[in-house]
């Protein structure tokens, strides 16, 4: 019985070493007292919305729709225009004139003349008909379309809010649940060290330290499952917002 005991606390002791390294390669640094007062006032949650919607490539797309919208606009507004034309010519040459001399021989030398230029200038309209009653309607539709689009472009707005706070209130709970199963993973690992002592003493048979044993490895990957969902969320609202978390806790202090 005291060399299976000698087997059995020489298992436990390397089992235990394995899990204790495992662990520290697989945890990240605790939650931040700053993420815990910043989750407590939701004083991130209005930061990660502006950053979500200036992330969002729908959003960008809308706008830019907008700004076409607005360019057609200004062009059928313009159309009005299209049948106005400035003409302009310029003419050179002789310019005769009559002039009453009485003493002239012949008519002839009553005339005189002059090399001149001349300078025309003029506005000319063309435009069908069709078109000229047709403008104020084009221009109105392009005011409506203006408008559809900037209808939609809100309802993407209202999409990007509503996951930024659905990611958000994951992560909340989330972070929740690693606080709750640490310190379950802690209080755990004392009664495991604690009944590890015993069991070398004989005071616990090993059917006891097995139970305990079995307990503790299942507070511990509670936790590894917590952490891990803890930074999926994390990572996901990251992503989502275009920011970092730990940049915007800087705000915030």
């Amino acid at each position: 019985m005291t060399c299976l005991k000698k087997y059995f606390v020489l298992f436990v002791t390397v089992f235990t070493f394995l899990c204790n390294k495992a662990e520290v390669y697989a945890q990240t640094p605790s939650v931040d007292a700053a993420l815990t007062k910043a989750f407590a006032t939701d004083e991130l949650l209005p930061l990660l919305i502006e950053s979500a919607v200036k992330n969002s490539g729908n959003v960008r797309r809308f706008e830019k729709n907008i700004h076409l919208a607005e360019a057609n606009l200004k062009i059928n507004k313009n159309t009005l225009y299209n049948g106005l034309s400035l003409i302009s010519s310029y003419y050179y040459g002789t310019n005769y004139a009559a002039v009453a001399d009485a003493t002239a021989a012949t008519s002839f030398n009553r005339l005189t003349t002059t090399q001149t230029g001349f300078y025309n200038v003029g506005v000319g309209f063309q435009l069908p008909l069709t078109t000229l009653l047709n403008r104020k309607h084009l221009v109105k539709s392009a005011q409506m379309q203006i408008e559809m689009i900037a209808s939609e472009k809100d309802n993407a707005i209202l999409g990007v809010k509503e996951e930024v706070i659905r990611l958000y209130q994951e992560l909340k709970l989330s972070q929740k649940l690693l606080a709750i199963t640490n310190n379950n993973k802690q209080g755990l690992q004392m009664n495991y060290s604690l009944a590890e002592k015993e069991f070398v003493q004989g005071q616990i048979t090993v059917e006891q330290i097995s139970r305990v044993l079995d307990i503790n490895n299942k507070a511990k990957m509670e936790y590894e499952t917590a952490l891990n969902r803890f930074q999926t969320n994390l990572m996901q609202l990251e992503n989502f917002t275009g920011v970092s978390i730990v940049e915007l806790l800087k705000r915030v202090k």
